[in-house]
């Protein structure tokens, strides 16, 4: 018995050596994490596909919010109109209406009811059966009519089919009253609804996912289903709100292959897993940087989203495009308005005091505070991480703005219970008054924050109208623009240009031309003092021609020297406005014989994000002309990484508040990465700037970056200086 258990002893121990034995407890050893891996990326590509949704299905909310907005100030318009000035014949409509009607709009006709009998129509031509129609007969129409009258409200029906073609559209009712509070009637306008839905970027979320909107009449959840299927709202969906006059809408949305990936994507995801041969270790490494990476990748996406992440309010990017917008309506129908600045007191003593965490809450209770005492046709916005805006329409006497003020204040000074606690905090307003304080929205944003500093400097919690004192300041800008002129005219600008390193050729193959200012009288003046000033001035068209025609010659003299160099030119987005200055820049080009593919022309990532009409065409002008684009301050603006597939360009200019902090910040570097390998994947190059250091240079070296520009290399220098500089570099690899 005792040699049977020594025998079967002994096989057992053999059959632990055998080569099928220890692959099975190598592979039983990396299954276990391997497969916990994949479940853990298949997760997290779950959750990616959540949050896409929902980005993009904010940007669309805020889109049709504000293509709805603007279409419904034309009737605010009227309705001002004719409560100030009384009715208005067919020929005195036609023409209010070529002058607030804008092309852009998707606004199909505009009608009057007095007495709620529709006598006046624009265009009349196609919509001849609306004249004479009564709402007090239609048995739907005479309910929502009145609804509109009684409640005083601006309301939105439909979609509903109209009178003279069956065709289903959008008609916003604007009750009007006379002097003493008498209805006049309403003020019916119809929108194009299928062309406000295109407009607001409609199709292309319909091509990645199942849309359905319901609410109709501004019923939200309780109302029928006018867009998709109706059956969407019972699925595993998303749910958003859409503000709309009168009432809301709900948008209900899933991705079109659902929420989970494929089961064949998932198979393949598992028998990777299960192929996995490198330790548990290593995997954990790889799945922490690719953790990272997402992390910091969503949350740049969302830095550039048109919406603010924490207060869900409109980003300063929208805001600045609304502004304009009512600076425009403004100008047309001669109505003010009342830019009101709102800074937090002793917010950062909050965050370091009571934690981030209270803090965040704070600024979502402080943003719903303040959407409480605007109307809903106001403004209201977060410019920064303590600071709102709320512009007030119409309004713009002093009595009415301090009591706008007061409410805010009063509103805000209440305790906030956060997470157990009681937080108060105090703010300091500002007020610029449209149009004595300007006339157009930077301006007016800028005085209100002048005024909010003096606020601030007089002991906080109080409010400051701009006042002369502050325009003493605004006088020193008009000193600075005199002293700009003088020295374009008088020859006191100079180029400086700083050579750009090819890191594959490790020749200096390009170069960016600086615009310098030496006055007489003030010495060395700072670009960052007077370009502001330029751009606000309009005097940075002509600097921009004197910089080209300057770069254009210098060109000229190195390819001469046998140096074949690519010249970067910053161009501001005021220059983009200007169709005459495209134009004269591409016949200067012309004329002076540079190939344009030597030209790269740098701009900010704002300008591709502008639905300005104008900037587009000039964009395209110059780049029919073969010009090179290249974004510069890449990664610090507001927009999303869509854009790009838009607006073709060669480059991207990694912005140098990211450059100095590699090495010191892993997120830095992540984001470095990230920003170069994105570039790769669009086939974009890659320039870094402000480089500085050999460390830094070798981390972008290393991480395939193309370009290299920095004090590390060369500071700016005159154009003669510069030529020496690329004649001994040439000399040097000679050797």
């Amino acid at each position: 018995m005792e040699v049977q258990r020594q025998s079967a002893e002994r096989k057992a121990l053999a059959s632990y050596k055998t080569p099928w034995f220890g692959a099975l407890v190598a592979l039983f050893v990396v299954l276990i994490p391997s497969l916990m891996l994949a479940q853990y990326l298949i997760e997290e590509r779950e959750k990616e596909i959540f949050q896409e949704t929902q980005y993009l299905a904010n940007a669309f909310v805020t889109k049709l919010e504000g293509r709805l907005e603007a279409n419904v100030a034309v009737g605010r318009g009227f309705k001002v109109h004719i409560e100030a000035l009384g009715d208005l014949n067919q020929e005195e409509l036609d023409a209010l209406s070529a002058r607030l009607i804008d092309g852009d709009l998707n606004i199909r006709h505009v009608a009057l009811a007095p007495d709620l009998v529709v006598r006046s129509v624009h265009p009349l031509r196609g919509n001849e059966a609306v004249i004479g129609f009564n709402y007090m007969t239609h048995p739907v129409q005479r309910v929502t009519a009145l609804r509109a009258l009684q409640t005083k409200t601006i309301t939105l029906a439909g979609p509903v089919p109209l009178v003279q073609n069956n065709k289903e559209q959008l008609i916003a009712r604007f009750p009007v009253y006379r002097e003493r509070g008498e209805p006049w009637g309403l003020i019916g306008l119809v929108i194009k609804y299928d062309e406000l839905l295109k407009d607001a970027g409609l199709n292309n979320l319909k091509r990645s996912h199942l849309v359905a909107i319901r609410g109709k009449g501004g019923t939200g959840s309780n109302g029928a289903t006018f867009l998709g299927d109706e059956a969407l709202f019972k699925e595993q969906v998303q749910l958003h709100k859409i503000d709309v006059p009168g009432g809301t809408w709900q948008l209900s949305i899933k991705p079109r292959g659902g929420w989970s990936l494929p089961v064949m994507k998932k198979m393949l995801l598992l028998i990777a897993a299960i192929l996995i041969s490198v330790s548990f270790a290593y995997l954990v490494y790889v799945l922490r940087q690719n953790f990272l990476q997402r992390k910091a990748y969503l949350k740049h996406l969302k830095s550039l989203s048109a919406i603010d992440p924490l207060t869900q309010l409109p980003s300063r990017y929208q805001f600045n495009i609304s502004l304009n917008q009512l600076v425009s309506e403004a100008q047309r129908n001669g109505v003010g308005f009342t830019v009101l600045l709102v800074n937090l007191d002793h917010f950062k003593e909050v965050n370091v005091s009571l934690s981030q965490a209270v803090g965040d809450r704070l600024l979502i209770d402080v943003s719903d505070r303040l959407r409480s005492s605007v109307r809903d046709y106001d403004l209201l916005s977060r410019l920064g991480s303590d600071e709102f805006v709320a512009v007030f329409r119409g309004i713009y006497n002093t009595s009415e703005i301090e009591e706008r003020a007061r409410d805010i204040s009063t509103s805000l000074s209440a305790p906030f219970s956060i997470m157990d606690q009681e937080v108060s905090i105090t703010c300091s307003l500002g007020v610029a008054v449209y149009p004595q304080d300007g006339s157009d929205g930077e301006t007016l944003i800028k005085h209100a924050d002048r005024a909010m500093h003096e606020s601030k400097k007089s002991g906080r919690n109080t409010m400051y109208f701009f006042n002369s004192s502050m325009r003493n300041e605004a006088d020193k800008y008009m000193e600075l623009t005199s002293a700009m002129r003088t020295g374009l005219a008088e020859g006191h600008f100079q180029v400086y240009y700083q050579p750009i390193l090819d890191v594959a050729l490790q020749r200096f193959t390009r170069c960016e031309a600086l615009c310098r200012w030496i006055s007489p009288d003030r010495g060395f003046i700072s670009p960052g003092e007077f370009i502001p000033v330029a751009e606000q001035s309009g005097l940075i068209l002509e600097l921009g021609s004197w910089l080209s025609k300057q770069v254009f010659a210098c060109y000229h003299t190195l390819n001469s020297n046998g140096y074949d160099i690519n010249f970067s030119l910053n161009r501001s987005p005021l220059e983009f406005n200007s169709i005459p200055h495209t134009e004269q820049f591409i016949q200067s080009r012309i004329q002076s014989g540079i190939p344009a593919e030597k030209i790269t022309l740098e701009i900010t990532e704002s300008l591709l994000m502008s639905d300005n009409n104008i900037k587009s065409r000039n964009f395209n002008a110059l780049k029919q002309e073969q010009l090179n684009f290249s974004i510069d301050d890449f990664g610090t603006g507001y927009s999303a990484i869509n854009y790009l597939r838009k607006y073709p360009v060669e480059s991207l200019k990694i912005d140098k508040s990211f450059i100095s902090e590699m090495g010191v910040s892993g997120q830095a570097d992540t984001l470095v990465k990230v920003i170069i390998q994105m570039a790769k994947t669009l086939e974009i190059s890659v320039v870094a700037e402000g480089v500085e250091t050999r460390e830094q240079y070798e981390a972008l070296k290393k991480m395939d970056c193309d370009y290299i520009q920095g004090f590390y290399f060369a500071k700016p220098m005159p154009k003669e200086d510069f030529l020496q500089f690329i004649a001994e570099h040439e000399k040097e690899l000679e050797i």
